[in-house]
């Protein structure tokens, strides 16, 4: 099975089985990519996920309080 296929039927699996499960995951993995960059709260994340023909539409909604001071220099 082409990985193409198995995600899409993991996804929809998920989705009918519990799909509370997989928004949680997806939203965890989005929290500590975005963690990096602004001060945020997991319960200010929101995300849907919608089937769209042949792909998913995947919408991401999140609050920040502020943004990180990033380093750009090496010290």
């Amino acid at each position: 099975m082409d990985l193409k296929k198995r995600l899409d039927t993991i996804i929809q699996k998920d989705k009918e089985n519990n799909p509370k499960y997989l928004i949680d995951v997806i939203k965890s993995d989005f929290f500590y990519m975005i963690n990096n960059y602004f001060e945020v709260n997991f319960e200010d994340i929101s995300l849907d996920i919608q089937p769209n023909g042949i792909s998913y539409q995947i919408i991401i909604n999140c609050l920040g309080d502020r943004m990180k001071l990033l380093r750009t220099l090496p010290e």
